[in-house]
């Protein structure tokens, strides 16, 4: 819990998961935007997880968190919107929706399955318009357009992209350069530092060996650490970070293409979620806002002002029938959402 509640909220909830492989996070609100409950559990992506169900065991968790800190029934909520990684394809949401029906058969009559990538769509524009750009474990872009198409990255992305594409590109240049492949990188010594090792073939075996190999948490935690090489400029460090911001970039004009934004003309509302991202002095971040506006004119940048669960939860709220494209509604459920969300480090990774 992340406080205690003194009073039964009223009868009519609204309930917004987004859940991806680092954590899943819920949140129950009044039709205010009055937060009243809120949960926290493991991996939530069925492609992640150790099993499909598991990850549906974690987002129940913290969806049973959330209502047990607002003191109400899953039978309260009105509306739910469930912002999921791994939700690429038809067959997965088909399989959330299942299992969904399968733990609450008389409940959850009225609610939504995307991937996790929209979460965050309307903590820039409430209208639920524009796109989001996720650095998180992986790389998450999704986009809704103002006649409400949509399009996400998916398996389309064809790039390694957020912590895990970090990690395993520095690995390869690592071992390329130990090979005689690729010219020396300061990489070798700040990665052997950071995870302990004292050559690069230990680093290697460790990562890849069949028995105790690495997991996949711990592997990418060395992000930041190649971040931090890149911005003392170390040349194979700068070519990855460069790389990733700027297919974050082209991943974004291809969003804005697919769903009318970049058609519509005017400001697009880009929203920036995820620790890559989010990092003070990302070079990720740098590179994406250099070459944003040139695949998506008009880019308008919103980065950090809610976390993408605050999204999934005005998702909710806004197809529970809470009017938030009226500027005076949205507003006055945005002042509620903000001022009464759990602390930061309940929802950091």
């Amino acid at each position: 819990m992340t406080r205690a509640q003194t009073a039964r909220p009223a009868s009519a909830l609204y309930l917004g998961v987004d859940a991806g492989n680092s954590k899943t996070a819920a949140l129950v609100s009044t039709a205010s935007g009055e937060v009243v409950g809120a949960g926290r559990s493991g991996c939530g992506d069925i492609y992640g997880a150790t099993t499909p169900e598991a990850a549906v065991s974690e987002a129940l968790v913290a969806v049973r968190a959330a209502l047990a800190q607002a003191g109400a029934d899953i039978r309260a909520v009105r509306s739910a919107a469930f912002r999921l990684a791994g939700v690429d394809w038809p067959e997965d949401q088909s399989y959330w929706d299942m299992a969904l029906t399968r733990h609450y058969p008389a409940a959850l009559t009225s609610r939504s399955i995307l991937n996790d990538g929209y979460a965050a769509i309307r903590c820039g524009d409430p209208r639920g318009i524009g796109i989001s750009v996720t650095g998180g474990t992986s790389g998450a872009i999704a986009a809704r357009g103002p006649d409400g198409e949509l399009w996400d990255m998916g398996w389309w992305g064809q790039y390694p992209m957020g912590a895990t594409g970090l990690a395993n590109e520095a690995f390869r240049a690592i071992f390329l350069s130990e090979l005689g492949l690729r010219p020396p990188t300061a990489l070798t010594e700040a990665l052997l530092a950071h995870f302990g090792k004292p050559t690069v073939a230990a680093l290697n075996h460790w990562l890849t060996r069949r028995q105790g190999r690495a997991p996949g948490r711990e592997r990418n935690s060395c992000a930041r650490v190649v971040a931090a090489v890149a911005a003392a400029g170390d040349p194979a460090a700068v070519e990855i970070v460069r790389a990733q911001g700027h297919h974050l970039a082209q991943y974004a004009g291809v969003a804005a293409r697919r769903t009318g934004l970049a058609q519509a003309g005017g400001p697009v509302s880009v929203v920036l979620s995820g620790s890559v991202l989010m990092a003070e002095g990302s070079p990720v971040a740098d590179t994406l806002f250099a070459e944003l506006p040139a695949h998506v004119p008009g880019a308008v940048l919103h980065r950090g002002s809610l976390p993408p669960v605050a999204g999934a939860l005005l998702d909710a709220l806004a197809e529970g029938g809470v009017t938030l494209a009226d500027p005076v509604v949205a507003d006055a459920v945005l002042e509620k959402v903000t001022g009464s969300l759990p602390p930061r480090e309940f929802l950091a990774t």
